[in-house]
């Protein structure tokens, strides 16, 4: 052993024999007056600071005794998990709506979008044909992301030095840009007819004025991307600004319609809602009548309009007072012939009278001309014209 390990077990004998020397110190008792003191002072706080407790009902105590009797049940469980997996789900599918909201033609959640426009479509109410007319608008916006995000074509290879650079034509892809015209027609169609019905059944040009707006709109914008689609989709392009261009024609037209006097000038309806017709004026407010004006030795008759409240001119009766044929009167008293109470008369002309004679006056009527006294005897001879004496 050396010394250093020597001089280390003569420290540890003295540490040890030092503690030895105070154990019997340390292992005493508190002293007695400190532990009741201390006692005392524990008991008094608890005291204080405890509350006391809260009186137990009936009632509580039996639900008490329920709830520890009864077993847990499972169907707590079931409905937490149920709807913890609804509120998941509803949070996916929100969640893939919103993605799908700028899909384009050709990816994956397009299907997605259009799923969820058909259900705003069954929403709309009576804003339909505006909805349309907004999906229409989305797919020429669709068709301008599909150009602008059109592979770029590369120079064409055996130019050269000098020559002009000649750039292959790539673009977009020709069947997804004619679907997305197809498209875009049909919804322009379904919503012009929405539009254009609803203006004529309640006789309102406010539909006609937005649909003018958004096909001025709508053909602009197709117009200036006509150039930059697929030559391949030429004859899809040429049909949907055909069909704008009906629209905007058929909406000039109702728009006169509808300002017809007497109602909407429209016919039978087509793909884009009902046709204009011809505008048919208005009947006059006082009813016409025909009146017979009979003209003596004639059976004709003439017709003049009437005016309610007004009496009829002098000169004209009804048309049951001609013949048709044998050369009627035409309700014309013949010269020199007697009037008959309650027969035709014309008001204002005077009875004829033949000099020399005298007027014979029947009862009920009114002598026209001077009374001359008959003498007393003798026969009086009285000739009418045509007859002969």
């Amino acid at each position: 052993m050396s010394v250093r390990d020597r001089e280390g077990h003569a420290r540890d004998d003295m540490v040890v024999a030092a503690l030895h020397q105070l154990a019997p110190h340390l292992d005493g008792e508190p002293d007695p007056a400190f532990r009741a003191a201390t006692r005392a002072r524990l008991v008094a706080m608890a005291a204080v600071r405890s509350p006391e407790p809260e009186p137990v009902s009936g009632f509580k105590r039996l639900l008490a005794a329920r709830a520890e009797d009864a077993a847990p049940s499972r169907w707590r469980t079931r409905l937490t998990a149920g709807l913890a997996g609804a509120a998941l789900t509803v949070t996916a599918g929100a969640s893939l709506v919103a993605l799908s909201s700028g899909a384009q033609p050709g990816d994956v959640l397009y299907g997605l979008k259009r799923g969820t426009e058909q259900t705003q479509l069954a929403l709309a109410g009576d804003s339909r044909g505006q909805t349309l007319l907004d999906f229409a608008s989305t797919r020429l916006d669709e068709l301008e992301t599909l150009v602008a995000d059109a592979p770029s074509a590369l120079p064409a290879t055996g130019g050269g030095t000098g020559s002009a650079t000649t750039v292959l034509a790539a673009g977009a892809d020709p069947e997804l840009v004619i679907s997305t015209l197809e498209t875009m027609d049909d919804q322009t169609g379904e919503g012009t007819a929405w539009l254009t019905d609803r203006a004529v059944t309640t006789q309102d040009e406010g539909p006609l004025d937005d649909l003018g707006v958004w096909v001025t709109a709508q053909t602009d914008e197709l117009a200036a991307l006509a150039p930059q689609l697929p030559d391949a989709a030429g004859a899809a392009v040429s049909h949907s600004l055909a069909l704008l261009t009906e629209v905007s024609a058929r909406t000039g037209e109702l728009q006169v319609a509808l300002d017809c006097a007497s109602g909407p000038a429209v016919g039978a309806a087509d793909q884009l809602g009902p046709t204009p017709a011809t505008c048919v004026p208005a009947a006059p407010e006082g009813p016409a009548q025909s009146t017979g004006t009979g003209v003596p030795g004639t059976g004709s008759t003439t017709t003049q309009p009437t005016t309610p409240g007004l009496p009829t001119p002098p000169g004209s009766g009804t048309g049951s007072g001609s013949t048709g044929t044998g050369g009627g009167t035409g309700g014309l008293p013949v010269p020199g012939a007697p009037t008959v109470p309650g027969g035709p008369s014309i008001p204002g002309l005077p009875t004829p009278t033949i000099p020399g004679l005298p007027t014979i006056t029947l009862p009920g009527t009114e002598p026209s001309g001077p009374i001359i006294d008959l003498p007393d005897g003798g026969p009086v001879e009285i000739c009418l014209p045509p007859l002969v004496c």
